[in-house]
């Protein structure tokens, strides 16, 4: 079967996008991507690392005591 015609090609590979991207399409993200923010600070060869909370507008500081707590764990900023 030859197919000569440009508008079946269009139509076919209109149809082969569409499939593609329903097919890799992304589902609902949760809430919480892209809700925190770090930020780093360098001062006499030690790092401070804030997190920070970009809906409430917390910020807490993150040390070695601290850090693989939960946010709502870490004490607040200095």
């Amino acid at each position: 079967m030859k197919i000569t015609h440009p508008l079946t090609y269009a139509l076919l590979g209109a149809v082969a996008a569409l499939a593609l991207m329903v097919v890799t399409g992304a589902g609902h993200s949760p809430e919480a991507v892209g809700r925190y923010q770090i930020s780093t600070c360098l001062k006499r060869d030690w790092v401070y690392v804030y997190v920070i909370d970009t809906v409430t507008g917390e910020v807490r500081f993150v040390d070695e005591k601290n850090e693989n707590k939960p946010f709502p764990e870490i004490k607040s900023a200095r």
